[in-house]
């Protein structure tokens, strides 16, 4: 009995942390359908694959960034159990399956750096390796 309980719990515990391997068409078409403008989305994506190969559920423990886009707990996420911050969401929030919550935060971050920075993708120290045309990780996706 009681390794059956065990079981129950660790699969209750695993179904709560399901995490998702994007793959590249899938991710930009999640973007497209949260509303990102289509001529950014090749940016987001190679901003997706350097932090994090699209992994929802990757963390830079150096860093303190949560999830596929990497969004830091030091400005935009609580660690803890009640949500804060900027996004007004826990860390571990971002590291589920859907991404949705994940997107309206990144909207966010993007348009605060921008009123800081040229640039909201700024914000991401991978955009120096997008910037340009990134259209080779949407190709095939539209």
């Amino acid at each position: 009995m009681k390794a059956f309980v065990a079981f129950l719990v660790l699969a209750i515990a695993a179904l709560q942390c399901e995490a998702k391997v994007y793959n590249k068409c899938e991710f930009a078409k999640t973007l497209l359908q949260a509303g990102f403008p289509k001529d950014q989305i090749g940016t987001w994506s190679c901003i997706a694959e350097h932090e994090s190969h699209y992994n929802t559920k990757a963390i830079n423990h150096s860093s303190g960034d949560y999830g596929i886009l990497q969004i830091s707990k030091l400005y935009w996420c609580n660690e803890g159990n009640t949500p804060g911050k900027g996004c007004g969401i826990t860390c571990n929030s971002l590291l589920g399956d859907d991404i949705f919550g994940d997107l309206t935060c990144v909207k966010k971050v993007f348009e605060e750096t921008k009123k800081f920075k040229a640039n909201g993708f700024e914000a991401w120290t991978t955009y120096g390796s997008c910037r340009g045309d990134q259209s080779r990780y949407v190709a095939g996706c539209f």
